[in-house]
């Protein structure tokens, strides 16, 4: 939207949001109501206009004599300008301290939550300044003791404190300030309220009144208020912009695509040619389509934002009257830009005439050739983008206007979901935002049909990968920031605090390396560059807010000396070059040289340090056809393995050994990766200021990355690497030794003597062809196979890619990123959606397996597929698991993500940032990894999100974490924390940010180092109370167990499903139904239970229905009626022997003696699959020993007797209990390490505490309701005092006793664990102590429950009735 008066930066909200705003009076926060006014919004709107036209008079007629500055007639103004708006200003005499420091506020809002607002002068107090107009809200004025802009101090103290707005004045400007960080030409909105009045742009003041007003910024309870929801729902807007991009260059490239294989021009016919004789195929018109793309949006975006001439003030630019001559012509004939418009004139859209795709080819020109540029001042930019041969066949197509125009159409506008025309606006879209041409191009495979004649050509996309499959999200610019925040920022001031000078400051800063190794479109890199150009430029120019064009040479350079980028998609990383050179674009200067810092590659797999190679190659990583061709290959390794330790052992002891020759000695290869670091950096300090100088840097660097010293050394990190990945078979184990010529023909094959080979070849290169007679080197087609093998595998070596950061341990000084999300796992079920879905829809894993081994003969094509892909990815598993890259993120179903993770902390050498799925804070997986971080004391701030509010295209219950680190210190970090956040403002609640020492975490978590997981501040202060009144249940560094426990799981549902039966498959084998067991030929099979059965005191908490259907997810809950039954028998889905039951219940050891058996009725089970955020999270239950038990209903044994185990189902089902539960259960899943780390009171507490007996009764009343834990009960009996008052008879099922009894046990335990009656009250119901609509929540789903169902909160009632029969209020 165009307004003379109103200017946005950083999108605080969109134009499409904008103009709802001014237009739709129906919108939610738009309507006369959300005002909340006394009169009619029309009357106010006026009044306030007419009061500052009237103001504004008085205003210009000021005497400034006696107001050099004009501060006392600023706020004359401003006071009544506010009031106009319903603010209630309080004026601060006094500097306002916040966080130890202090800040000059000189007002705030009490009303809107101390909403800071500065009011300066007008004037600096410098008649330099004054005459050259320059705000002084980006000045720092003469007179006053601010150290910084008045935008600057607001911004400062936004960030240093919890407010999200903030508003700064001088009475010309007004500017609304969205925290987001130290980037301060971005995010907020600016009124020019001198403009505004003058010019009577009264339209403009009724917009600024909606924007501005009081009730703009006061919100209720949890809810944002009106202008954050404005600005989430401009993100939103985005979102649909990006979607719509995507949707257009998809449908662009598919005209385009369309035209050149169809089209009638002697170029087609040659491309068609090519196809046929196989010089080309659908990926080489893929890529030129791409990058014609890429071209044209770069085009679109330097254009719209008048980028392409640097034209200075008339009286500083000799050339000034040139340039503007220059830029006519260039907007009037050559902007592509204009095809744009001409794609809204229906008649130019003809089939006959193709001037305009040739007039797009000379525009093109004009960047690529010098001396056809130069006429129009315009010097060739270079790089891929802009090289002559980027377009080798399409340029020479021809493109009718019709099908041009249609494809400049598509980027022109779309529709959205409403089908209204949304113009796609270049000159304010954020590069960022290109990350979705990225989804859309993995979203595409290029598919073209070959025919007889021309017309029978066919071009299309097909499905390619999507988004989920490929793990690609885009995130947004706010996640972003907050990660720069935590990360960079400080590490670039600590840098600046240890430099005297300016120039100092500067170099140091440019000599910072940052990475983010998946980039994808470049959106994180670009984040952190523009962050380093920031500082640089205010460094420089002594400004807050530096102009637009220094900045831009300052991000050039930055992206030129600090960025560093690895993606595995080729397409994503050409795409973040683009985004890159846009972004530093300079007129005048061509496209930045980046190959050398932005590469294509897999991140995860790769030798990191040169040093990996002497040590040979691991055991581990061969895999072959059979048995015995395993055996030769670890055979021959283990000779090699011997070699490499007599060389290194002779390297020990200060000898200098050979390597399986007599004449080579490598003892290090640390002076080969310093050495290449020395060029590197020589050709990274080459200048790029014209194209020429581009080209001789580019040059450079290829030829010394072909040079065959490196070709050598990559070499032999890619054989490194191949031997896990390759196949071996017995055919690969031929060696020959010819007697005639003596020479012998080794074996080919990647283990670790011929890794030592290829880096014996470095010495070779010195050799004369005399002195190389008779050596043994490498075959050439087997180095053509490990090339072959790395390009596709995408093999990345970071120590070759990146000499100059690792060379003499060094690494990248900051990494940032937000990294793939998937396993790196072949999952079967998901692998053959649309290829064959009766695999998909198997019955278990083990049928699904069955199925898979027929491909071979029925579909061997699909087979063969499957394979690949699945070796593939056990290729990869086997490397990250033994390759030692991997130390502690390589256990159980490997993360991708935390594998990137553990890339960050050992590259990064002062900080590290990752958007990243929740569970690397509290999975078993990564335990090692986390307890690293809080060990080494590298834990900054831990921000948990879940997805309700769509952060993130995925599911919304999907959680995922802010986790930023640093370096390894002896001191204790505090780290800052959050959990359950659904907004970003929420990281600025202090009720929902809290603090923890690093020493909490042990504390906490002593065996994992885990991260506990807290709602709000009160949870944690009241989490580490009871952690103090109890040990936890296995503390696995000191030994203790005071409890005697055993975990334990029975059957895997997926692993050992051969072993069961359906009651179909049962009833089929002749079986017979003995109540809930079935006899099968004499072999008794049992129910197997599953977690999804029990729930509190009730073993028969839901069955399986009767009928012969699929298996259900979710089972209903077995009926009152049923309950009541003492004779019922559960229904399970399930059966297994008896037999197979009763071998899980006794350990021996490798001589066959017993060394665990157990010998009772009855199990502990708990559920495992669960959520903090279910109504209940620790859910027990007893069951009789006689069932089965899969892996979701885990098994706690304890050998302390009935009564301690009665004591103890009790305490794992009491509500003091499941709040400690809900702070340390983080996913959908409680396993083993989480149940050991929670504080349980021993049975001496619970003895020495008297209530004992009361406890027993009670768990006895509310288990014993069905005759088959008759067992149980009578071992019970038999251990318990004569005077325990136990039920003769299971107890019939009633639901106001079974209710009551379980108060009393809460009650009990509440009192036993220590709380205080307002302790109690919180966990019950925080609303209670906190507040109605408070944030904080423990049993809000439970609460819910009942009083939808019951019309009361019946578990609070009773437990504080019984809290106060048993005598504990206190």
């Amino acid at each position: 939207m165009d307004y003379t008066s109103i200017h946005i930066y950083g999108h605080l909200l969109s134009d499409d949001i904008l103009h709802e705003i001014e237009t739709d009076l129906s919108m939610l926060g738009n309507r006369e109501q959300d005002f909340n006014l006394d009169v009619s919004l029309t009357a106010k709107i006026d009044n306030a206009w007419s009061s500052l036209r009237n103001d504004w008079k008085l205003f210009a007629e000021r005497n400034m004599l006696r107001d050099p500055y004009g501060t006392k007639s600023v706020r004359r103004l401003m006071e009544r300008f506010f009031s106009s708006l319903d603010y209630q200003l309080d004026y601060q005499p006094t500097q306002i301290e916040a966080n130890e420091r202090k800040f000059d506020i000189p007002y705030i809002c009490p009303e809107l939550g101390q909403l800071p607002v500065i009011i300066v002068g007008d004037k600096t107090g410098d008649v330099e300044l004054d005459m050259m107009d320059k705000c002084t809200l980006d000045q720092r004025v003469k007179g006053e003791h601010r150290q910084k802009s008045p935008h600057a101090t607001m911004l400062d103290y936004l960030n240093s404190t919890e407010h999200i707005y903030g508003i700064v004045t001088n009475g010309q400007v007004l500017r609304l300030i969205r925290n987001t960080g130290q980037l301060v030409k971005l995010t907020y909105i600016e009124f020019d309220l001198r403009r505004m009045v003058e010019e009577d742009h009264y339209a403009e003041f009724c917009l600024l009144f909606r924007l501005m007003h009081t009730s703009r910024f006061s919100h209720s309870s949890d809810d944002a208020c009106i202008m954050e929801q404005w600005f989430n729902r401009s993100i939103e807007s985005g979102n649909r912009i990006r979607a719509g991009l995507s949707d257009a260059v998809q449908k662009a490239m598919e005209i385009l695509g369309r035209a050149v294989v169809c089209g009638k021009g002697d170029g087609n016919e040659a491309f068609r040619q090519a196809i046929m004789n196989g010089e080309a195929n659908s990926q080489t018109l893929n890529k030129e389509l791409i990058h014609f793309i890429y071209r044209v949006l770069f085009l679109f975006i330097i254009e719209d934002r008048n980028l392409v001439y640097h034209i200075g003030d008339p009286d500083k630019d000799a050339d000034y009257d040139r340039k503007v001559h220059c830029q006519d012509i260039y907007k009037k004939f050559y902007a592509v830009s204009r095809l744009r418009g001409l794609s809204e004139l229906p008649h130019l859209r003809s089939s006959r005439y193709h001037d305009l795709w040739e007039g797009l080819m000379d525009s093109f020109h004009l960047f690529e050739d010098g001396a056809f540029g130069a006429p129009l001042c315009i010097k060739p930019l270079g790089g891929i983008l802009f090289d002559k041969d980027t377009l080798h066949y399409l340029r020479y197509c021809r493109i009718t206007n019709k099908e041009l125009l249609e494809a400049f159409a598509c980027l022109n506008e779309f529709k959205d979901e409403k089908q209204n025309r949304v113009k796609i606006n270049y000159s304010s879209l954020d590069v960022e935002e290109f990350g979705s041409v990225y989804e859309g191009i993995l979203e595409m495979r290029a598919v073209i049909t070959q025919g007889t004649s021309v017309m029978d050509w066919g071009f299309t996309f097909g499905a390619g990968l999507d988004r989920k499959s490929s793990s690609s999200y885009y995130t947004r610019p706010d996640l972003v920031q907050n990660l720069i925040r935590t990360t960079l920022e400080p590490v670039i001031k600590g840098r600046i605090a240890q430099c005297q000078t300016t120039e100092e400051k500067v170099r140091s800063l440019l000599s910072m390396k940052v990475c983010d190794a998946a980039s994808g479109s470049g959106h994180i890199v670009l984040a952190m560059a523009r962050t380093l150009a920031w500082y640089i430029c205010t460094l420089r120019t002594g400004e807050d807010n530096p102009a637009s064009q220094d900045y831009r040479e300052a991000l050039r350079e930055v992206i030129q000396k600090c960025i560093y980028a690895v993606d595995y998609n080729p397409d994503a990383v050409e795409l973040c070059k683009v985004v890159l050179w846009i972004e530093g674009y300079c007129a005048g200067k061509p496209l930045s040289f980046l190959d050398h810092h932005v590469r294509c590659g897999n991140s995860v797999i790769g030798v990191t340090n040169l040093d990996t190679l002497l040590k040979g190659v691991p055991k581990e990583a061969f895999s072959a056809k059979n048995k015995e061709a395993k055996k030769k290959i670890i055979d021959l390794n283990k000779e090699a393995l011997k070699d490499v330790a007599l060389v290194q052992d002779g390297k020990s002891a200060g000898y200098a050994m050979t390597l399986f020759s007599g004449d080579i000695a490598i003892q290090s290869i640390d002076s080969e990766q310093v050495g290449l670091a020395g060029k590197v950096k020589e050709i990274s300090a080459l200048p790029e200021e014209s194209l020429l100088q581009e080209l001789t840097k580019q040059s450079k660097w290829e030829e010394l990355m072909q040079s065959p010293r490196v070709e050598c050394l990559r070499r032999a990190c890619d054989i490194y690497t191949y031997s896990f990945f390759k196949q071996f078979k017995d055919e690969d184990f031929i060696s020959q030794f010819d007697e005639e010529t003596n020479i012998f023909t080794s074996l080919d094959i990647p283990y670790t003597r011929t890794v030592y080979n290829a880096l014996q070849e470095i010495k070779y290169l010195d050799y004369t062809a005399k002195e190389m007679e008779g050596l043994q080197v490498l075959s050439d087609s087997f180095k053509h196979e490990v090339n072959e093998v790395a390009h596709v595998n995408r093999f990345f070596h970071w120590c070759i890619e990146f000499p100059e950061v690792f060379a003499d341990g060094g690494g990248f000084d900051v990494m940032c990123g937000n990294p793939p999300w998937d396993k790196l796992q072949m999952e079967d079920g998901k692998w053959f959606v649309g290829k064959d879905n009766t695999i998909v829809s198997a019955a278990n894993q083990a049928a699904r397996d069955k199925l898979i081994a027929k491909l071979e003969t029925s579909n061997f094509k699909l087979f063969n597929e499957y394979y690949v892909v699945r070796e593939s990815i056990a290729s990869q598993s086997r490397y990250v698991k033994y390759s030692g890259r991997f130390n502690l993120t390589n256990r159980g179903k490997i993360e991708m993500s935390s594998l990137f993770a553990e890339i960050c902390l050992d590259f990064s050498q002062k900080a590290w940032g990752l958007v990243i799925p929740t569970s690397i804070a509290f999975g078993d997986s990564t335990k090692y990894f986390f307890e690293k971080l809080v060990t080494e004391n590298r834990l900054i701030s831990l921000y948990d999100f879940e997805n309700k509010e769509g952060l993130f295209n995925i599911h919304r219950m999907y959680k995922f974490c802010l986790l930023t680190a640093g370096k390894r210190q002896d001191k204790p970090r505090e780290v800052s924390g959050g959990f359950y956040l659904t907004r970003l403002d929420h990281l600025l609640d202090p009720n929902r940010i809290y603090k923890l020492e690093t020493a909490d975490f042990t504390k906490l978590n002593p065996n994992t180092k885990t991260c506990p997981v807290f709602r709000t501040s009160r949870d944690a202060v009241l989490t580490k109370k009871l952690y103090n009144m109890a040990p936890i249940l296995v503390n696995e560094e000191t030994g203790e167990n005071p409890w005697d426990i055993r975990l334990a799981t029975l059957f895997n549902m997926a692993t050992a499903s051969s072993q069961f039966k359906t009651r179909q498959q049962l009833l089929e084998m002749g079986a017979q139904e003995i109540g809930d067991k079935f006899n099968a030929n004499d072999i008794l099979y049992v129910p197997l239970y599953e977690g999804k059965m029990i729930w509190f005191y009730n073993h028969h908490y839901g069955e399986f229905p009767l009928e012969n259907v699929q298996r259900p997810n979710s089972i209903p809950a077995t009926s009152i009626d049923t309950l009541k039954n003492p004779n019922s028998a559960l229904r399970p889905w399930y059966w297994v022997k008896q037999e197979d039951v009763q071998a899980k219940l006794v350990k021996t050891d490798s001589k066959g003696n017993i060394t665990w058996q157990w010998n009772h009725n009855f199990y502990i089970a708990f559920r495992d699959v669960t959520n903090a955020t279910n109504e209940r999270t620790c859910v027990a239950s007893l069951m009789p020993s006689t069932v089965g038990a899969g892996h979701k209903a885990p098994l706690v044994f304890t050998s302390r007797g009935l009564i301690p185990s009665c004591e103890l189902l009790a305490m794992l089902s009491s509500l003091t209990f499941d709040f400690i539960v809900k702070q340390k259960v983080g996913g959908s899943s409680m396993g083993f390490f989480m149940m050991k780390q929670l504080p349980f009171l021993t049975p001496e507490q619970i003895q020495e505490s008297g209530y004992g007996r009361d406890i027993v009764e009670r768990v006895a009343r509310l288990c014993w309701f069905n005759h088959d834990l008759d067992g149980w009960m009578e071992e019970l009996r038999k251990e318990c005092p004569k005077d325990y008052d136990l039920p003769d008879e299971p107890v019939i099922w009633d639901e106001e006793k079974r209710a009551i009894w379980q108060a009393e046990l809460d009650a009990i335990f509440a009192h036993l664990y220590g709380l205080s009656t307002e302790d109690l009250r919180y966990i019950l119901d925080p609303e209670d102590i906190c507040g109605k609509g408070c944030i904080n929540e423990t049993f809000r789903v439970l609460k819910e429950r009942e009083i939808r169902e019951l019309g009361e909160y019946r578990t609070k009632r009773l437990v504080l009735e019984a809290w106060n029969k048993f005598g504990f209020d206190n």
